[in-house]
């Protein structure tokens, strides 16, 4: 068994192994790759909730409720001769079920918004599972969560000291194997759901080694909460439980972290780089967190109020260039361009001149006249 000292500073330990992770994640979308998103702001906030109830796990030690023999039962309300304090533990014990769940949920959240990546839509049977799987997550944090805080009500019942009273939400015996199943079934969907991706995908074999590892470290994160399930239903122990679930989430954390550090390797994207050949609406230097101006999307499709992209370049840049336009690989105007550059040459546009006043509609061609 487990005792409270060598529990907490194990979790302190895992604590300070994910750090190194998270901010080499941070340093790699952010200031190689420079391709942060959203997934990289919901990895900080979930190791946020894991700091949190790290820090609630050392209160209540601090307070006496990591001794040998307590658990996670109505016993404890015997055993514990301090009640004050005792009634603090368990006001703890139940704040404590939002970080944790919502540490376990965030690394779900994280590898979901990492699948809507790697998934494209051309793929339509993976894209309806995958969001099928983000709804049954969804869900899935909403019962957890609900039935975690409000099994027991009213829920002051929660840090009763009566025993005739008294009931954890947290402990009891639905919430708690309610809650096992669907944290299970969901690391189960999101582990099979990329793997139909692999067969489509040229890999080579390093590649192939990666991802493999990757798939291992998920399945790792399945092993040990089986293990803590089965240990909880064994003891619930007090330190026990602390270090299984301190495992859970850490590896979980390191998951979520691994794909992004294979930026590393790569060398550090200019901030002036703009993407001008994806035709999509971005910031130089292809990051949420600059402040550069935005380049304009391009309709393939020719459709009306088409930004020209010469007049852009031409009126945005402080130093304009002539054949800044032309000079650019792939982009010689055709034809069509020409006579769309020459109707805007002609007009009379001042310095002041925004990009709302360079969208004109295009004319649609007359039909001519059948010759007499």
């Amino acid at each position: 068994m487990i005792s409270g000292p060598a529990a907490i500073k194990f979790e302190w330990a895992m604590l300070g192994l994910t750090i190194p992770f998270v901010l080499l994640r941070l340093y790699s979308r952010c200031w190689i790759t420079r391709n942060a998103s959203a997934s990289d702001i919901v990895v900080v906030l979930t190791w946020l909730l894991f700091a949190m109830g790290t820090c609630e796990d050392y209160a209540t030690y601090r307070l006496g409720f990591f001794h040998d023999g307590h658990t996670y039962t109505l016993r404890i309300l015997d055993i514990f001769d301090d009640k004050v304090a005792l009634v603090k533990i368990l006001k703890i014990s139940f704040t404590n079920t939002i970080p944790y769940y919502g540490t376990l949920w965030g690394i779900k959240l994280s590898l979901l918004l990492l699948y809507y990546k790697l998934i494209p839509e051309s793929i339509p049977i993976l894209r309806l599972a995958l969001h099928i799987t983000s709804v049954v997550i969804g869900a899935s944090f909403i019962v957890v969560v609900c039935l975690n805080m409000f099994w027991c009500l009213p829920v002051s019942r929660n840090w009763s000291i009566d025993k005739a009273d008294a009931c954890f939400s947290y402990a009891a015996y639905v919430p708690y194997f309610v809650t096992a199943g669907l944290h299970l079934f969901t690391e189960l969907m999101l582990l099979i759901l990329p793997f139909p991706l692999l067969k489509v995908l040229n890999l080579t074999s390093r590649k192939r080694v990666e991802v493999g590892a990757l798939f291992a470290l998920g399945g790792l994160c399945i092993v040990f909460t089986i293990a803590r399930i089965i240990e909880v239903g064994l003891s619930a122990n007090v330190a026990t439980v602390g270090v299984w679930s301190t495992v859970e989430q850490a590896i979980g954390i390191v998951v979520v972290c691994a794909p992004a550090l294979r930026g590393l390797n790569s060398p550090p994207v200019p901030q002036s780089q703009v993407d001008l050949e994806s035709g999509n609406q971005s910031i130089h230097g292809q990051g949420w967190w600059t402040a550069g101006r935005v380049t304009p999307k391009r309709r393939e499709s020719g459709g009306a109020h088409e930004i020209l992209p010469k007049a852009f370049l031409r009126f945005s840049n402080p130093h304009p260039s002539e054949n800044a336009w032309e000079t650019l690989p792939g982009k010689q105007p055709s034809t069509e361009d020409v006579t769309i550059i020459q109707r805007v040459d002609s007009a009379d546009l001042s310095s002041s001149a925004s990009c709302e006043e360079l969208k004109i509609t295009k004319l649609e061609p007359t039909a001519q006249a059948p010759p007499t």
